[in-house]
């Protein structure tokens, strides 16, 4: 036991000590050439966290762009990896933005000794991952977010988005936010489902220390399900921001054989909906 945590620190060291050198190359080569390297830190991470990728579904859909693309979340570190790795094989030629908590790296006030750490490198890792970091409940940061990915998407870019704005353990999403449909409909912007199912619960609630041991030795089935196409969709002839977030939330959860939720919960939103504009307050806003 001592000697399985001792290499997969020694793993875990590797990946940090490579990443960072990942971070002087951005700021010091084009972008074509920091994109390959991340492109083989992504691969070199998913084997040795020891990570066994299954996919399913039609891989060519990573390939198009200006799509909102979403998925179920189970830890930062290893979805990441996975997701990351799958999008850049498919789509060489475009930089895939991703909304992420502001605290996401670098929290001074969580207890792991890592994360602490990587508050001293915040930008420079939100920078050299294309994220786009947003503050919850901060109305006038919220907008500048749903600025930011519209430029992107406008410049023929894909943003990544969890829907649900946290992590669960078993990876099942208890509910999505409703601010970002109601963007997607108004924007006239395609969803791109992903669900992505270990075969153990590694995820982290909210709250819990940063542990890297869990990460390892596990395999992953990532889901590609079909594009919801703006064109084409009921819901954004009806401007119906409710129902595309549930019908997303069902294609999400449909790999995990849950009970469908869409016209169960849609005549209870849209009663509540009326008096609730804390959507307003940012992207991942309900």
């Amino acid at each position: 036991m001592v000697f399985k945590k001792l290499v997969k620190n020694v793993k875990m060291f590797i990946i940090i000590v490579v990443f960072l050198i990942y971070l002087v190359i951005f700021y010091i080569f084009p972008e074509i050439i920091s994109k390959f390297v991340l492109k083989n830190i992504l691969n070199l991470s998913i084997n040795l966290l020891n990570v066994d990728t299954t996919i399913h579904g039609d891989e060519q859909n990573l390939s198009k762009n200006k799509v909102l693309i979403m998925a179920n979340h189970y830890h930062g570190v290893i979805d990441g990896s996975v997701l990351y790795k799958m999008y850049y094989k498919n789509n060489t030629k475009n930089t895939l933005y991703t909304v992420v908590k502001s605290n996401i790296v670098g929290d001074k006030t969580d207890n792991s000794y890592l994360s602490s750490m990587l508050y001293y490198i915040k930008d420079s890792i939100i920078r050299s991952l294309y994220f786009i970091p947003y503050i919850r409940g901060d109305k006038e940061d919220g907008t500048n977010v749903k600025n930011t990915i519209n430029e992107c998407l406008n410049n023929n870019k894909n943003v990544f988005i969890f829907p649900e704005g946290t992590t669960t353990k078993n990876g099942i999403p208890k509910e999505f936010k409703t601010g970002i449909f109601r963007f997607a409909i108004e924007n006239k912007i395609d969803i791109l489902p992903i669900t992505i199912k270990y075969d153990k619960d590694i995820g982290n609630e909210k709250g819990d220390p940063f542990n890297h041991y869990k990460l390892f030795d596990t395999n992953a089935n990532v889901y590609i399900h079909d594009i919801i196409e703006s064109n084409t969709s009921e819901y954004y002839k009806t401007n119906d921001f409710i129902g595309l977030k549930n019908k997303t939330y069902d294609i999400i959860c449909s790999p995990f054989n849950l009970p469908k939720k869409e016209e169960e919960k849609k005549g209870e939103e849209n009663d509540n909906v009326k008096n609730d504009n804390s959507d307003k307050k940012n992207v991942f806003s309900k």
